[in-house]
Order: C-alpha cells, then sequence, then structure tokens
C-alpha cells in the first residue's frame, strides 16, 4: 500500500474550468483539474503554485481552500488531495510541457465528459460541483509549520 498526499485546484477562467488532459501511462486520455504530488520541504500552498503553473504554463491566484479529498483504490492505495480554488487571467494563455490539452470548459462539458467516464477521478467533478454549491473556506484554514525538530511520538496499542 502506497500513500500520495498532494495538491489539486477548481481553476476558473472566464467563468469555465480549467482541465487538463493527461498525456501518460494508463491515465492518458482522462481529464484531470491542475494538481500534483507534494514534494519535500514544500507546504500545500507552494505545492499548489508550482503545480498549477507547471500543469497550465500561466500564473494563477488562489481564492479559497475548498477541502481535503480522499480516495482509497482498490490496490489499497490512497490519494489525499487538499483542493483549492482559484482563478486565472481572462487573457491567459495556457502552455505547458507536461500536458498537451488544456482546456476551459463550461460546467455542462464537464457533466459531459465524466458521463463518458473521460474524468480521471471521481474527485474531478465533486469537487467542481462543491465549489459551484459554496462550500469553501479561507485559504488560512490549511495551517502548516516548519520545524527543525519534532519531539518523539508514541501510539500506545488498545489496553
Amino acid at each position: 500500500m502506497a500513500f500520495f498526499i498532494g495538491c489539486g485546484i477548481v481553476l476558473r477562467k472566464a467563468g469555465k474550468y480549467i482541465l487538463v488532459q493527461e498525456v501518460r501511462g494508463e491515465k492518458s486520455g482522462y481529464f484531470n483539474l491542475p494538481a500534483g504530488t507534494l514534494e519535500t520541504d514544500e507546504d500545500l500552498l507552494q505545492c499548489i503554485t508550482r503545480e498549477a503553473k507547471e500543469e497550465t504554463g500561466t500564473d494563477i491566484t488562489v481564492e479559497h481552500f475548498l477541502g481535503i479529498y480522499q480516495t482509497v483504490i482498490a490496490s489499497g492505495n490512497n490519494v489525499v488531495f487538499a483542493i483549492f480554488t482559484g482563478s486565472v487571467a481572462d487573457d491567459a494563455i495556457f502552455h505547458s510541457d507536461e500536458h498537451s490539452i488544456v482546456k476551459a470548459l463550461t460546467y455542462q462539458e464537464i457533466v459531459e465528459l465524466d458521463s463518458l467516464h473521460k474524468l480521471r477521478a471521481p474527485t474531478v467533478l465533486r469537487a467542481i460541483e462543491d465549489f459551484r454549491a459554496g462550500k469553501t473556506l479561507p485559504v488560512g484554514a490549511v495551517q502548516s509549520w516548519r520545524l527543525d525538530t519534532l519531539p518523539a511520538i508514541t501510539v500506545l496499542g488498545n489496553h
């Protein structure tokens, strides 16, 4: 079993949502939120800013924290994503070395992709629907600390 911790963003441009089309391996062809995994010595806001820039080629504005979305895959792998919301300038031009297709889509177009099983995970549509329903928190709800050391933590068994 493996654990993947990362971030994603419901990113908007001129009333549409930005999705990237995956191009590698078995996920090729599926659409996803701009997203990726947390790197060593990186906090979640740094992660989403870096990943969104890498995957869309443009600067973003992080606006809200949407929540924690967890997917437990049949293989036993566990994916935990912190999802944010944000926007890009209306005149932003997308260019990515990681994704050849970066699209601004309407909600209805995304629902159609879901019905065709072309979304990478249920998280994509669910996060967009949560955003549309106003389920956002301030970015300040996400907190992180950098410590030189952390006192040992002991987990005791059931007694």
